[in-house]
């Protein structure tokens, strides 16, 4: 009490920047959202994780080994909710329904302009931090770019990359037509490996893959890929995004949910998980990604929907 009184007696005789500054310096609870620590974390997604034509067993098997390694990491408690597309997923945060998000590369650039308040906490990793497409052809095909492989086949891996289909159908409409008419059939193959087999075997006439794709194809088979060359390729896109809102967690809980992919390449429950993802790593967003993610949007805008 009598300390208090000294201070009290302080307050009325000391100057008033002196006050202030004691004001400001004493410790006092925020009322932001950021600061309510949760013991169950909401993920979003934008769609499957484990490849866009991947099958429902390898999806769920990919989301069960997401979750169980998240708790086990992190003690966190977690929900991994699929939603209807980017758009619904980007809604579902801003309104903090969701804490994270994980978006193909070029979806976050779709959203990052709308909605600024959404952070890259991580991105996700397969050996090159910017993925590239590359549409392959036998080597003798006369084909020389995108253009003209009008009425070909297309071979796209079932486990394939998001972008890939991206590339393909913003290339077949800038050449006129959609990709299904663009090309006399789309066949999808089980894995890379087995697509450029049937390219190289002339089953399928072209192929659209990774540059990491190509390369492990090198490695296996050298004397077959020297039957297989490139026509086109995109440029480079951004790596899929972890995202978070900017205000939905506190700062302990985005830690410890970081620091718990950035360490999954060093353990070997972390590599078995990547594999699943067709990843090797997650990094820290790289600093030329805004430029990355302002390029994407200008070589491939976002697609026109119809106003709800």
């Amino acid at each position: 009490m009598t300390s208090r009184k000294y201070l009290l007696q302080w307050l009325c005789c000391a100057p008033s920047f002196l006050v202030l500054a004691v004001f400001l310096a004493i410790p006092r609870g925020t009322s932001t959202a950021k600061q309510a620590k949760r013991d169950s974390l909401r993920i979003g997604t934008s769609g499957k994780l484990t490849g866009q034509g991947a099958d429902g067993a390898r999806e769920k098997a990919g989301m069960d080994s997401l979750k169980s390694y998240i708790k086990d990491e992190t003690g966190f408690d977690n929900e991994i909710i699929p939603q209807t597309d980017w758009q619904e997923l980007a809604e579902q945060l801003s309104k903090k329904k969701l804490d994270l998000g994980i978006f193909q590369g070029y979806e976050f650039a779709w959203v990052q302009e709308k909605y600024p308040d959404l952070k890259p906490l991580t991105v996700a990793v397969n050996v090159y931090m910017n993925p590239v497409a590359y549409v392959v052809t036998q080597r003798t095909d006369p084909a020389k770019d995108f253009a003209g492989l009008k009425g070909y086949s297309l071979s796209i891996p079932a486990a394939g990359d998001h972008f890939l289909r991206l590339f393909v159908d913003r290339e077949s409409e800038a050449n006129g037509q959609k990709a299904d008419a663009f090309f006399s059939k789309m066949p999808v193959s089980e894995n890379v490996e087995d697509a450029l087999d049937d390219l190289v075997d002339g089953k399928v006439q072209s192929l659209v893959t990774t540059r990491v794709g190509l390369e492990g194809y090198k490695r296996r088979k050298p004397g077959r890929f020297k039957q297989v060359k490139e026509v086109a390729h995109s440029k480079p896109f951004p790596p899929p995004v972890v995202v978070y809102q900017n205000s939905a967690l506190d700062d302990a809980t985005l830690r410890r949910f970081k620091e718990s992919l950035l360490g999954a390449a060093k353990k070997e429950r972390g590599q078995t998980l990547l594999t699943l993802f067709h990843l090797t790593s997650f990094e820290l967003p790289p600093d030329d990604l805004n430029r990355v993610l302002a390029d994407t949007r200008k070589e491939y805008p976002p697609p026109v929907t119809k106003a709800k």
